[in-house]
C-alpha cells in the first residue's frame, strides 16, 4: 500500500459534513482536484505538461476531455464544459473529411487503414492532427462526443447551431459505415483491435442522447436553427437496434471468448448509463470487483502489460506511452503473473456508481456501505505531494506511482466521488432529500 499518504489521518470507516469538509479543505490546499485547460477549452491528459514531453500526455485526448467536462457539468461547473465540448466540436469540424471518406468509401475498406479514420488524439493548441502512427479507431471515443455534445444540447446547456448539426450528423453515418455494432476498434485502452461492448455501449449511448434530441419538439429544433432530415430518426432507431442487440447477446463481458472482464466496461453504467437493470449492473461490477480489484488499485483487464512489473527498464521514456497496438506481443512477453498496473480511475468510479445507487434508492444500506469503501481506496492513492495518478506499478517489488501525475480523468473521478459522498452523507443525516 501507498505509505504516508496525505489523507492517512482523515479516512474514515464513517464521515460527517465536518470530516468531509476537511478533507476538501486539504485537497484544495494542495490543488489535487485543479482542471484547467491548455487552449480552446481542451485539458491534457496531465495537469501542465511540458510541450515536448516524451510521454505525448500534454496532448489532447477526446476519450478523456468528455470525462473531464462531463465531471465538471455534474458538479455544477457548466462554463468549462462547455468550453470544452465547443473546443471539441472545432477539432471535429475540420476532421469532416476523414469522416465523409469513409462513409462514402463503397468498397469499405478504407476503414481498415485506422490512420484514415477521424482522430481522437491531437494538439490543443492548433487544433491538429499529429503526426505519429496512432489507433485511431477508438468508437467509445467518438460515441462518448456524440453523447456529451447531445446530453448538453438536450439540457439547454448548449443548444445547437446548424453548423454543429452539420459536423454531429457524421457522426451516424460514420457509425453505419464501419458497421460499429462488429467494428473491431482499439478501445479505451488503445491497443489490438477487437469488437468492444465498451465501444459498442458508448456508440448506442451517442445515439440515443442524438435520438433524443430529434424527437424533441419542434421548437426546440427552430431555436437551436437546425433541420433533421426526415428519415433521420428511423436511421437512429435502426442503428441503436444494432448495438443493443449486440449488448444484449454478449454483456456483461467486454470481447467474448478473448477478453471477459474489463473495467472499461464500468463506463456504460456511469456515466453513459446505457446499461440500466440493476442485474445486468451487477454483472459487471462483480467481475470486476471479483477479477481485477488489487491492494492498491483496480486492474484494467487481467493479462494487461502497460506499466507491468519495472515498467520503466524495459522501456526508455519515449517508448513507454507510444503506440503498441501492432505490438502487443512483446509487451505482453513482459508481464509477469499478477504484477498488473492497478490503475486510480476505477474506485473512485465504483463510488460514484454506488453512490448514486443510494441516492436513488436511500434505505440501501449496502450502496453506501460500497460508496464509502471505494471512496477511501481512491483517498489513499492520493500522494503525500496531493497528486492523482494514473496507477501504480511495481518498480524493485514496491508499488509506485507513474509519472503520469496527476492524471486529469483521475482527477475528474475523484473530485466527482467526493462531491457525492457529500450529498449521500447529508440524505444519511436526513439534511437533504
Amino acid at each position: 500500500m501507498p505509505q504516508d499518504g496525505l489523507l492517512q489521518y482523515l479516512i474514515a470507516e464513517e464521515y460527517t459534513p465536518e470530516s468531509l469538509a476537511k478533507i476538501r479543505e486539504t485537497l484544495q490546499a494542495h490543488g489535487t482536484h485543479a482542471i484547467l485547460p491548455v487552449e480552446h477549452g481542451l485539458f491534457a491528459a496531465t495537469a501542465a505538461p511540458a510541450a515536448n514531453n516524451v510521454s505525448g500526455y500534454h496532448n489532447v485526448w477526446v476519450r478523456d476531455n468528455v470525462l473531464v467536462a462531463n465531471s465538471l457539468r455534474l458538479r455544477g461547473e457548466l462554463a468549462p464544459a462547455i468550453a470544452c465540448m465547443q473546443g471539441l466540436s472545432q477539432f471535429f469540424a475540420r476532421q469532416r473529411p476523414r469522416f465523409l471518406d469513409i462513409t462514402n468509401d463503397t468498397s469499405r475498406l478504407l476503414k481498415d487503414d485506422v490512420q484514415r479514420r477521424p482522430h481522437i488524439r491531437f494538439a490543443a493548441q492548433a487544433l491538429s492532427e499529429l503526426p505519429e502512427k496512432w489507433p485511431h479507431a477508438q468508437n467509445d471515443a467518438l460515441g462518448l462526443a456524440l453523447w456529451f455534445r447531445f446530453v448538453l444540447a438536450n439540457s439547454g446547456a448548449l443548444p445547437l447551431t446548424a453548423a454543429d448539426w452539420e459536423t454531429y450528423e457524421l457522426f451516424p453515418r460514420y457509425f453505419a459505415a464501419i458497421e460499429y455494432w462488429q467494428d473491431r476498434d482499439s478501445g479505451a485502452w488503445e491497443e489490438g483491435r477487437a469488437v468492444r461492448n465498451s465501444s459498442v455501449g458508448a456508440v448506442v449511448a451517442g445515439l440515443e442522447e442524438m435520438r433524443e434530441y430529434v424527437r424533441s419538439p419542434d421548437q426546440q429544433r427552430k431555436r437551436d436553427d437546425v433541420c433533421a432530415a426526415p428519415d433521420t430518426l428511423a436511421k437512429l432507431d435502426h442503428l441503436i437496434t444494432k448495438g443493443r442487440a449486440r449488448l444484449a447477446a454478449t454483456l456483461p463481458f467486454e470481447a467474448p471468448p478473448e477478453r471477459l472482464a474489463d473495467s472499461a466496461l464500468l463506463s456504460l453504467i456511469h456515466p453513459l448509463r446505457v446499461v440500466r437493470e440493476l442485474a445486468e449492473q451487477d454483472a459487471i461490477l462483480n467481475l470486476v470487483q471479483a477479477r481485477l480489484k488489487g491492494e492498491i488499485g483496480i486492474k484494467r483487464y487481467a493479462g494487461d502489460s502497460y506499466f507491468c512489473q519495472d515498467y520503466d527498464q524495459w522501456f526508455a521514456p519515449g517508448q513507454m506511452s507510444s503506440d503498441f497496438s501492432e505490438r502487443m506481443t512483446y509487451r505482453d512477453a513482459l508481464l509477469q503473473p499478477n504484477c498488473e498496473a492497478q490503475w486510480c480511475i476505477f474506485d473512485s468510479q465504483l463510488s460514484i456508481i454506488y453512490g448514486e445507487r443510494f441516492l436513488a434508492n436511500p434505505p440501501e444500506a449496502e450502496s453506501f456501505r460500497k460508496q464509502v469503501y471505494y471512496f477511501n481506496r481512491s483517498l489513499r492513492q492520493v500522494t503525500p505531494a496531493g497528486g492523482c495518478p494514473e496507477l501504480y506499478f511495481l518498480k524493485n517489488g514496491e508499488y509506485v506511482p507513474n509519472d503520469h501525475t496527476p492524471l486529469l480523468w483521475t482527477q475528474a473521478n475523484q473530485a466527482q466521488a467526493l462531491h457525492l459522498m457529500e450529498r449521500s452523507v447529508r440524505v444519511k443525516l436526513g439534511a437533504e432529500v
